[in-house]
């Protein structure tokens, strides 16, 4: 078997490079682990029915990599998008750049994405010290039991990652970090086993003083009229962090307990109204989960049942728009009211979701494995606090209009059921078939059905892929929601964004991690959810967007790695013939050379490629940009520590993404040349 006897050759290199009794016991550990958990998950073999992607941490963590976002950036068909608060996404294959919960994110198996918008940025943040793997899924579909993700998935590991009846493989450690911008964070992993219980936490802590040049706010296009030209700003952007979270996992015997905080505080970046803000105006997000879990073997069948809960809250306190501005006052548009001293506001809104899980997987039947099962829950806004600057511009301090004037339905409630069904068909040896559907229904959405079915072929080292799917995206809560908001408001008439996808692949198979993937994909968008010119969400169009993903990882000689990958899209909306905002070409790549047994020199290298705006945006189009970085890793396999530095966008090149039509006219600027240190200690 290929994987065994690459096990094989790989302890024997080791054996003769590390001739030390410690290392070698270390190495063994790793190579039996790597080995036993390839057979339950598969992660080193890409025969699922899924277009996927996996990194390892500890590979990560060597070639400089500081976060979960950065680590999505060498993700191939994955750009990154932002918006006036800096609330970033990910962005897959160009699946309407503009909207949240495209994508879902799962870490340790909980579904984490926040009620209020979709998204999941707090947790882009968290430090790759606690991430034991990543894998990500492109296109329709999710690995997690029910969950159908419209544009892709990304399913995180930290080491909490428990597997029954295997050695533990908690990781125990330290780490701290500094960097550009006077970053500073800190945090650790641990595990505790005794007998059948089993338990792990980990924290982690950081934050920076980030400011950004912005260029001229939206008072610049004359929006607000002509008069209000004169008190737009163009100065950096508050895009500082303040940010920590504690996870703890407990396994007992079948039952299973899985529980994360995250506080996420953030500079008021560009505004919620798109007008610069002061610099220690914020946002903040807290995410929480708890939840409790059941896995039970029994005779034919298993059962895993969770139930949950979950908290989100938004909450901003930030002048909204400069001193002097003159506008008409939303209690009455007829009267127009200055603002002497500035428009100020404190925007709270409060979410909670219930939800419960029960699936039964069947394998009593020869060559089936059929998976059935039902997921049910409730979301509910249950504080909304709207407080603001006097209206009438009379009154002094801050007016509570959370009764009479709330940014955001305080009634608020979606209840949601999904219904599930699939069945893995083994054909014969080399060709297995996954079929299934999923039937969805919540508040405001007429039932959908989803089907998925994916042909799975191997021969040999050669694998092919045939996959058809359909998603929805479900309206995020602001889409809906949002209210008495010159700057977006909700639409409870809109439908569900659908899409169809098609896609082909091919894999070959070098050994175990080295590799070449091509693959098609055709997606067929309909009902994409978009700001309507009243600033009013609507359903806008519909858009075709096809292309291809190319992905190479192999080693080069002993001492060097490469991976790279090169995706292209394009395609057309229904109401012009391209997608706007989307990059055609994207190239990324990575480069580890190995100067000694305990020194490393990698490189990073990004491409993303110029984009096209709106027909209705008078700018030109985004220019493309290219990064890269340059690190060194250094690991002292006697002391078990490692450290870490890089310095990222070494030519400083000028990277954006772009922003909403007449808005900031020179789009969000991202960080220049900048640079970090880490460092790691095991025990």
């Amino acid at each position: 078997m290929l994987f065994r006897k690459s096990i094989l050759i790989l302890s024997t290199v080791s054996f003769l490079l590390f001739a030390n009794e410690e290392i070698i016991k270390n190495i063994n550990q790793s190579l039996k682990e790597i080995e036993n958990i390839a057979t339950i998950t598969k992660v080193n073999e890409p025969y699922q029915p899924y277009i996927i992607s996996t990194f390892k941490g500890k590979d990560l963590e060597k070639l400089g990599i500081s976060n979960l976002k950065e680590a999505l950036e060498l993700i191939p068909g994955v750009d990154i998008a932002t918006d006036n608060i800096d609330n970033k996404t990910a962005i897959f294959r160009g699946s309407n750049p503009f909207a949240y919960g495209q994508s879902k994110l799962i870490v340790d198996g909980v579904e984490v994405n926040n009620i209020f918008f979709d998204s999941y940025n707090s947790f882009l943040y968290m430090p790759i010290e606690i991430i034991k793997r990543i894998e990500v899924i492109r296109g329709p579909g999710s690995k997690s039991d029910g969950i159908n993700a419209y544009a892709g998935s990304i399913r995180v590991y930290t080491y909490a990652e428990h597997f029954k009846d295997l050695e533990k493989s908690y990781k125990n450690r330290v780490f701290l970090k500094a960097g550009s911008y006077d970053y500073k964070g800190a945090g650790f992993t641990k595990g505790y086993q005794n007998g059948d219980l089993d338990i792990f936490t980990d924290f982690y802590y950081q934050k920076d003083d980030k400011f950004i040049s912005s260029g001229y706010d939206i008072l610049s296009t004359g929006i607000y009229g002509d008069y209000n030209k004169q008190f737009s700003q163009n100065k950096k952007a508050p895009l500082w962090m303040d940010n920590y979270s504690l996870g703890i996992t407990l396994n007992y015997k079948d039952f299973i307990l899985k529980a994360r905080h995250i506080y996420y505080k953030h500079g008021s970046a560009y505004g919620i109204n798109y007008m610069l803000p002061q610099d220690k105006d914020h946002t903040k997000f807290l995410n929480s989960f708890l939840e409790l879990g059941l896995k039970k073997d029994l005779d034919n069948f298993k059962i895993d049942t969770k139930v949950g809960v979950k908290f989100d809250s938004f909450y901003s306190n930030a002048r909204l728009a400069p001193p002097g501005i003159t506008v008409p006052n939303p209690l009455d548009n007829n009267n127009l009211v200055e603002y002497k001293n500035g428009f100020f506001g404190i925007h709270e809104a409060k979410q909670r979701e219930f939800y419960h899980s029960l699936f039964l997987n069947f394998n009593r039947y020869k060559n089936h494995n059929i998976k059935a099962g039902y997921i049910i829950s409730r979301e509910e806004t249950y504080k909304v606090v709207t407080k603001t600057t006097d209206r009438f511009g009379v009154l002094p301090g801050l007016v509570d209009y959370s009764q009479t004037y709330p940014f955001f339905d305080k009634n608020a409630k979606r209840d949601s059921l999904i219904l599930s069904l699939r069945d893995d068909y083994n054909l014969n040896d080399d060709l297995t078939l996954r079929y299934g559907v999923n039937f969805e229904k919540s508040t405001h959405i007429d039932p959908q059905f989803n089907p998925r079915v994916a042909l799975v072929y191997v021969n040999s080292d050669n694998i092919y892929k045939f996959i058809y799917s359909r998603s929805i995206r479900d309206p995020s809560w602001q889409e809906l929601y949002t209210m008495n908001n010159s700057a977006r408001r909700g639409n409870l008439n809109l439908k569900p964004e659908t899409v169809n996808a098609f896609e082909i692949a091919y894999i070959k198979r070098f050994s175990i991690d080295n590799y070449f993937q091509f693959n098609l994909f055709y997606l067929l968008n309909k009902d994409q959810i978009k700001l309507n010119s009243q600033n009013i969400y609507e359903n806008f169009a519909d858009t075709d967007i096809y292309g291809f993903e190319m992905e190479y990882k192999t080693l080069i000689g002993q001492k060097s790695r490469f991976y790279g990958n090169y995706s292209f899209v394009t395609g057309r909306n229904s109401q012009f013939n391209y997608i706007p905002n989307v990059a055609r070409h994207m190239l990324k790549a990575f480069y580890i050379y190995e100067l000694n047994p305990e020194l490393n020199l990698n490189l990073i290298g990004k491409y993303v490629g110029d984009k096209k705006r709106l027909p209705s945006d008078n700018r030109d189009k985004l220019k493309s940009w290219a990064t890269l970085d340059l690190g060194f890793n250094y690991k002292s396999f006697k002391n078990r520590f490692n450290i870490n530095f890089i310095v990222k966008n070494i030519f400083d090149a000028d990277v954006r993404y772009p922003s909403e039509p007449y808005t900031y006219m020179e789009d969000y600027r991202q960080e220049g040349r900048g640079f970090m240190i880490s460092f790691r200690k095991d025990f």
